[in-house]
């Protein structure tokens, strides 16, 4: 087959994506590149069996939105996004404060 022959690289409306949690744990999901993601945070969520206010999406350091599609935050086929725990600092009672 010459090069003449091949057909042009059409871009596919579907990307794989990697979910990575701050504990390693990756989970794969296959997406169309026009569809909110929140579609894919919600399966996230109950594939680890929590729920979705739970994570904060981040996407090369840019936290991703339930209304962003892969096309607005330019994601590639393969890219991963980190699922990052939601932390609340708070203050809690029943430490009695240190006075001198």
């Amino acid at each position: 087959m010459s090069a003449s022959d091949k057909k042009p690289l059409v871009p596919s409306s579907h990307i794989s994506i990697k979910i990575k949690s701050q504990d390693d744990i990756c989970v794969y999901f296959r997406i169309k590149r026009d569809v909110e993601l929140r579609t894919m945070m919600h399966a996230y969520s109950a594939k680890v069996g929590q729920q979705m206010s739970c994570f904060r999406f981040h996407f090369d350091g840019v936290r991703i939105k339930p209304y962003h599609t892969p096309n607005e935050l330019e994601l590639e086929d393969g890219d991963e996004i980190d699922a990052l725990v939601e932390q609340t600092a708070g203050f809690s009672h029943s430490h009695p404060i240190l006075t001198t």
